[in-house]
């Protein structure tokens, strides 16, 4: 019997999110401690944080679609998403 990797919330909520469910609560929950993780690790300011993590669930809902075509991990994906909102916005 081979064994199956059983999916990250991470994968499970974009998954869900792609296939058209739109459970956008779940991917909110699932996905916003890593997004605000990341928005202090690249040192976006603390009043812009909650904006920029709004403005990338955006980006990512927006974009769902196209993850499975990447065979990218879906946490990873997802913080490359994240990170090219962060830092476009702080350029601006």
């Amino acid at each position: 019997m081979i064994p199956t990797a059983i999916p990250s919330p991470c994968e499970e909520a974009l998954r869900g999110l792609a296939a058209g469910q739109d459970d956008l609560r779940r991917c909110i929950e699932t996905l916003t401690p890593m997004l605000f993780a990341l928005a202090h690790r690249l040192h976006l300011p603390e009043e812009r944080r909650e904006a920029a993590v709004g403005d990338a669930l955006s980006d990512i809902r927006q974009h769902c679609g196209q993850w499975p075509r990447t065979q990218l991990p879906a946490q990873v994906w997802v913080l490359a998403v994240a990170r090219r909102r962060f830092l476009s916005s702080s350029a601006a």
